[in-house]
């Protein structure tokens, strides 16, 4: 990790109260305690609140090899957060009358099999079209040749039934908003958001890769994408193919974004009801709702709603909460990272939710084996004593290095405690960490090892 650590600060109260200070003041003890955690070179974080930016806040390095420091126009990778505007994009044509959200997919693609013609556009947008995956793609397979192919693929599962994050859904979304914008996405997202909004830290780098050379744009200002290899940061930049653009592959820099939010606030890019699509989680067979928005990942966090969506898993991270017109912003240039970020800033303006009391363990061996579980994969060694032969893909789950980076970022376990044990048998277990408080649900055979073990 290097030593140099920078913090640039912009606030825009004109005479900020002690309260905000404290905020602001809190956020930067959050970013540097994660960047120490998780080793993270470089990290940019903004807070809008009701259409002003209260925190700008750059940290560290965007580029280890020349010891270049994160400003507010550094560029950062946005992985699947691009999606977001895709979802914007295709409100704002929508609201024009361009494309409707119920079209039917054979209404854009008249040669589709008929069963396209039971999958919505929203459903694309909202990841529950039915649509197989087209992960065997080349990297120079085109936007018409992926479709070609999903056309000839029979549908996963029945549209509207269930949600599954994909590739596909937006690859054909993306398609569409071509057809129906008169142009292709790169430049009808400039033409429709990032040029009127002055947005000039924002595009693709419209790379190619044949093999053995890869082209791309100059970006000025890119952060290097680094991962974290046997404690050691590594060079780690993912491909994002330009047929992909609708999904993920987008830059930004934390003003860009900052200043994007203050115009939603301020009703300069969707009308409300159209957000309120946006943010809509999808409606499913059944009764059921999804956790995906029109490009947004939708939930509820410590009570309120919130939207927005992680991408790389963790190279940027937006959360909104629109009854408060609150929005979180956290850039990273780490890839393996667990999205905590954004939700431990928001914990500085939200009350924690009321505490469930604990209820009497009668088997104290099942949290004697989550505890060796959750110490052993944070310590970075393999936590299957703690797993019966059963449990043998939870206690893979559980030492991924995704998982690892997660049981990093929150710190060392300072307590356990059962909170609830559920008709089929399964327990659910309030952990205390250094830095977050989680519930994980488990189940265990006899002898007290596990089965079963994930975040609740």
């Amino acid at each position: 990790m290097p030593s140099q650590l920078l913090a640039e600060e912009a606030s825009f109260d004109r005479a900020p109260s002690e309260s905000s200070v404290a905020v602001r003041d809190a956020v930067d003890a959050i970013v540097r305690r994660q960047m120490a955690l998780n080793t993270i070179p470089g990290a940019a974080v903004a807070i809008v609140d009701h259409g002003r930016i209260v925190k700008i806040g750059t940290y560290g390095i965007a580029n280890l090899e020349w010891s270049a420091p994160v400003g507010r126009d550094t560029r950062f990778q946005l992985a699947s957060v691009t999606k977001m505007f895709t979802g914007v994009l295709l409100m704002r044509l929508v609201e024009r009358g361009k494309v409707g959200l119920d079209d039917p997919l054979t209404r854009w693609f008249p040669d589709a099999p008929h069963s396209w013609a039971t999958i919505s556009v929203r459903q694309l947008a909202n990841h529950s079209s039915g649509l197989a995956e087209q992960w065997g793609a080349s990297r120079q397979a085109t936007v018409e040749e992926i479709i070609a192919k999903a056309m000839q693929t029979p549908l996963a599962y029945v549209p509207g039934t269930e949600a599954r994050y994909g590739f596909t859904d937006f690859t054909v979304l993306r398609a569409i908003l071509e057809k129906a914008g008169g142009n292709q996405l790169p430049q009808l997202l400039t033409e429709e958001l990032f040029a009127p909004l002055g947005m000039g830290s924002t595009g693709f780098a419209m790379a190619t890769d044949d093999g053995s050379v890869r082209i791309g744009e100059v970006l000025p200002r890119r952060a290097s994408v680094y991962g974290l290899r046997d404690s050691r940061l590594t060079t780690s930049d993912f491909f994002f193919a330009p047929q992909g653009y609708g999904a993920g592959g987008l830059y930004t820099s934390i003003e860009d974004l900052a200043n994007f939010f203050v115009a939603m606030d301020a009703g300069r890019v969707l009308r409300p009801e159209s957000i309120r699509e946006l943010e809509a989680p999808g409606e499913l067979a059944k009764g059921k709702k999804s956790s995906f928005g029109l490009g947004w990942v939708v939930g509820t966090y410590r009570g309120v709603q919130t939207a927005g969506h992680s991408g790389g898993p963790a190279l940027a991270d937006i959360v909104r909460i629109e009854g408060r017109q609150l929005t979180v912003i956290a850039l990273t240039n780490q890839q393996l990272l667990h999205p905590l970020l954004a939700e431990a800033i928001l914990d500085t303006y939200l009350p924690a939710p009321p505490r469930v009391p604990a209820i009497s363990d009668g088997r104290p061996a099942v949290a004697a084996n989550l505890r060796l579980a959750m110490t052993k994969a944070a310590a970075g060694e393999d936590p299957v004593l703690a797993f019966a032969p059963s449990g043998k893909e939870a206690a893979a789950s559980l030492f991924s290095p995704f998982t690892r980076a997660m049981l990093r970022g929150v710190g060392p376990l300072r307590g356990i405690e059962l909170v609830e044990v559920l008709a089929d048998g399964r327990r659910r277990y309030r952990l205390e960490f250094a830095y977050k408080t989680m519930v994980w649900i488990c189940a265990a055979e006899a002898d007290g090892r596990l089965s079963a073990l994930r975040p609740d």
